[in-house]
């Protein structure tokens, strides 16, 4: 009897040493899983555009410590989320898959941009969270442009590759430098208004000659001054109240709190 308990708590004591060590392997892989940075549910991405885009936001997030994610839909409603209940604001939509959803709601710091495939609306929008929305809120209404002309025209990969484009834009050089268009423009207005106005200044001098003496800018006895006498005539004082102008956060629709209690930035819904 003895010898068959010996026996037993042999065989319990080596399956405990071979399968513990898998067990702990198995959480340190949870603890430590790759947060995807395409969730193309819509499949409107190739395979070799949504590898290669991957590639190189997993190189940013590495550089700049931070969550850059792509999230594509066909309906704003999940078993994930509010119980299976749909969404009728894809910015609500947006946040709460952040924050609940992906990365197991433990990544906060990072940018997310979310394209709503529905048929009968579609629309795209972004989210901050943490230290992005200081970072990229004065400047969301200039990204919302940029995607939103890949977009209108179904360059759905050229929009994701935009938006990729203009964040790390942002994160090395600080902001958004002008384009060559603009900067050629500016400068055509800049000599075309310097040339009117001098050119004009040139033209109110036509009248002036040179005199051959200080007499000739007097008319003859018009200058006799008889009495000195200071009159007040009258004063008018208008007053006109400063107008000042207070947005939160700058540009892209302000900050608010999620309903995850986190705060977040970015700029609503837009259709395409």
């Amino acid at each position: 009897m003895k010898k068959r308990l010996f026996a037993f708590f042999g065989i319990l004591l080596l399956l405990s040493v071979l399968v513990l060590p898998f067990a702990g392997s198995r959480r340190a892989l949870a603890a430590d899983q790759v947060c995807p940075q395409i969730i193309d549910e819509a499949d409107i991405l190739k395979p070799s555009a949504e590898t290669e885009l991957g590639a190189q936001i997993a190189a940013l997030e590495s550089k700049y410590q931070t969550n850059i994610v792509i999230l594509t839909v066909t309906e704003m409603q999940r078993a994930d989320l509010k119980g299976g209940q749909k969404y009728y604001d894809i910015q609500a939509f947006t946040e709460d898959f952040y924050d609940f959803v992906y990365c197991g709601g433990r990544e906060k710091d990072g940018i997310i941009l979310c394209v709503n495939m529905d048929y009968q609306n579609r629309e795209y929008c972004i989210v901050t969270t943490g230290k992005e929305i200081n970072r990229f809120q004065s400047k969301m209404d200039y990204i919302y442009e940029k995607i939103y002309d890949n977009l209108t025209r179904a360059e759905y990969e050229g929009a994701a590759e935009t938006y990729v484009k203009l964040i790390e834009t942002k994160y090395r050089l600080g902001f958004y430098p002008p384009s060559f268009g603009t900067v050629l423009i500016c400068l055509a207005i800049g000599l075309l208004a310097g040339w009117l106005v001098t050119k004009g200044m040139k033209g109110s001098m036509n009248n002036v000659h040179m005199a051959t003496s200080a007499g000739s800018y007097m008319i003859p006895n018009s200058f006799n001054v008889r009495r000195q006498n200071e009159i007040f005539l009258y004063s008018n004082i208008t007053q006109t109240a400063r107008q000042t102008e207070h947005r939160e956060g700058g540009g892209g629709g302000g900050i608010h709190i999620g309903s995850s209690g986190f705060s977040h930035g970015g700029g609503g819904g837009h259709s395409f």
